[in-house]
């Protein structure tokens, strides 16, 4: 990393987070011995960034960088080598990176803790043995406030120092709120997950501590179901669902002599690296099924999203072979409507242009959504091709419906696919 001395030290970006290890003292082969660990998602074109610095007293000096594209690290899933640095004219770092899959059986969860302890790292760092995703959905039976209104109720979520906080909702003793969140965690058998709520960040509303241990105990690890209020009234509950997927180390596999194949698990990881690493029922209860149901047609459909204007488009495109629902028995009226989900106030609900007496209308119109590439990975794309009716008529209006979530869709290339139509579902 060039002659002399230096005190250097790394900067690791990716997804919006910021690591920096510590200083190493006047050496120009530092040895860090630092674990980082990142819930990171396959988005298109993601990058890690690493940046070495040379501490100083006024200003750091740059010692070069490199960058990893998540492709690179999520296709070997593990990783061991030397990358050089740019921007200078020498010098190299060591990473050893693992993309970690997860499965959904507390057999390994033992296996995983037995290699947690024999690690040590300079940072202190300890690694995790577990995600956590937890969907909030709603509250009901909540207490007014003190003068008698009703509350606009806030959520937040701890698990040991990671928070986060939910919207604030309108004033409701019921509220909704739909939003996904997940965490890291070290030892499920110990640690506790809580939600507080209050009103606009001030009266306290009612408080639920839910051990993760209990979400152990349950069938796929998935605990789905009302919990009582701590704090408030006897009938004040909250649902949320609590996912626990244990964190699938290969490093911790070969530290006990054990195959991945032995444990009967290969397929379920070779399954997940390749997708998006998150609980894909998570945000969405009661998903629509498309298995074994009778097509009404199909819908052709552009999903992509452009990283120059952070926008989602949504092209629709045309139909074809849909059902005739139409007064003269042999045609329809078709348009295409549909929302991006949880979209509580309807604001991306969109629909198409009707096209008369058609079974294979072609639309070809375009949509755009002002939404991150995070913030698309937590929609559900909820379509429905229905047949234009007067107020009156006893004609039947929806021929197809289609849900999808945005998180299967290669959004990088623009993905555009035929999809199937199946009848609506109460």
């Amino acid at each position: 990393m060039g002659k002399g001395k230096s005190d250097p030290y790394v900067k690791i970006r990716a997804a919006g987070v910021t690591f920096r290890s510590h200083t190493i003292k006047e050496n120009l082969n530092p040895y860090w011995n630092e674990l980082y660990e990142i819930i990171l998602t396959q988005l298109p074109g993601q990058e890690i960034q690493f940046e070495l610095f040379d501490k100083d007293l006024d200003q750091d000096d740059f010692l070069g960088r490199f960058k990893l594209n998540l492709r690179d690290v999520i296709s070997p899933q593990f990783t061991d080598e030397w990358y050089t640095l740019n921007d200078v004219k020498s010098g190299r770092v060591h990473l050893v990176m693992e993309w970690l899959p997860t499965v959904s059986e507390s057999a390994r969860l033992d296996q995983i803790l037995q290699y947690q302890a024999q690690q040590q790292y300079q940072n202190k760092a300890v690694p995790s043995a577990a995600v956590l995703f937890v969907y909030l959905e709603r509250a009901h039976g909540l207490p007014l406030k003190k003068n008698g209104k009703e509350p606009k109720v806030g959520a937040e979520i701890f698990l040991r120092a990671m928070s986060y906080k939910t919207k604030v909702c309108e004033r409701s003793t019921s509220p909704r709120w739909d939003e996904a969140f997940h965490f890291l965690v070290r030892d499920p058998k110990e640690e506790l997950l809580i939600v507080k709520l209050s009103h606009s960040w001030g009266q306290a509303m009612g408080t639920v501590v839910l051990p993760l241990r209990e979400v152990l105990s349950e069938q796929g690890l998935v605990l789905d179901r009302w919990l009582s209020l701590d704090g408030a009234l006897p009938e004040s509950q909250i649902l949320l669902r609590a996912t626990l997927k244990m964190l699938n180390t290969q490093l911790a596999v070969c530290s006990s002599g054990v195959s991945s194949d032995a444990t009967g698990e290969g397929s379920e990881r070779d399954h997940v690296i390749h997708r998006r690493d998150t609980e894909p029922n998570l945000r969405h209860r009661s998903p629509l099924s498309q298995l074994g149901v009778q097509s009404h047609g199909q819908v052709k459909l552009q999903i992509g999203y452009s990283t120059e204007e952070n926008r989602l488009f949504i092209t629709v495109l045309s139909c074809r072979g849909l059902p005739a629902c139409g007064s003269a028995k042999d045609s329809s009226d078709p348009y295409v409507s549909f929302i991006l989900l949880p979209d509580k106030n309807r604001t991306t609900k969109r629909k198409t242009i009707t096209k008369k007496r058609d079974l294979n209308p072609e639309f070809n119109e375009r949509f755009d959504f002002d939404f991150t590439l995070e913030e698309c990975m937590q929609r559900r794309l909820d379509l429905t091709v229905k047949n234009s009716i007067s107020f009156m008529s006893r004609e039947r209006e929806i021929i197809g419906k289609l849900q999808l979530d945005i998180d299967q869709i290669d959004l990088e290339n623009g993905d555009t696919q035929w999809y199937d139509l199946v009848e609506e579902t109460n």
